[in-house]
């Protein structure tokens, strides 16, 4: 957040607005006040195209709405997304900047998904099958010698999942000085 306010301030931006991480990208009271503070022939810089809309739609419907109040786009990341007088771009590269940006507000959408679901204590990813009991058994059976392969059968899971589950704990070292 703070490389981005470096950035914009060094392109030359007088006024920097921002919006907590945490807010919903379709609730952003510092992007409303930025967009309705603009005035024709105002230029409104951004560190990346993904900073301005939460999807590619919502991105062309808010570039051509600022464009028809006269005010020019301009993205550090993606220059060939950039309007204005002086923008003339190869189309080729405004697709494939649009696709960037899809690609990015995927995964932005994406890591926000997860940081939310760890907040909530889960875990990505499919459930482990190795139930704390099966881990038990798996440990008493190997103490039996029982092979991997036997294991895993006895328990009706993989060969893999009981090699996981049986894997040693990283060892801590207790330091006497």
């Amino acid at each position: 957040m703070e490389s981005d306010v470096d950035a914009l301030t060094a392109a030359g931006a007088s006024q920097v607005f921002t919006d907590d991480a945490d807010t919903d990208p379709r609730k952003r009271p510092g992007l409303a006040e930025c967009l309705a503070s603009l005035e024709p022939g105002d230029v409104l810089v951004v560190p990346s195209a993904s900073h301005l809309s939460h999807a590619v739609t919502h991105f062309v419907t808010t570039v051509s709405a600022l464009s028809a109040q006269g005010v020019a786009f301009r993205s550090l990341a993606e220059p060939a997304l950039c309007t204005g007088a002086a923008t003339a771009v190869d189309p080729a590269e405004v697709i494939a900047a649009l696709e960037a940006l899809r690609r990015r507000l995927v995964s932005v959408r994406t890591r926000a998904g997860m940081a939310s679901a760890a907040a909530e204590g889960k875990r990505a990813g499919r459930p482990t099958v190795m139930t704390p009991e099966k881990v038990a058994m798996a440990v008493e059976l190997r103490n039996l010698n029982r092979p991997i392969t036997h294991i895993a059968r006895v328990l009706g899971v993989s060969s893999n999942s009981v090699q996981r589950a049986l894997a040693p704990l990283p060892r801590t070292v207790d330091r006497v000085d």
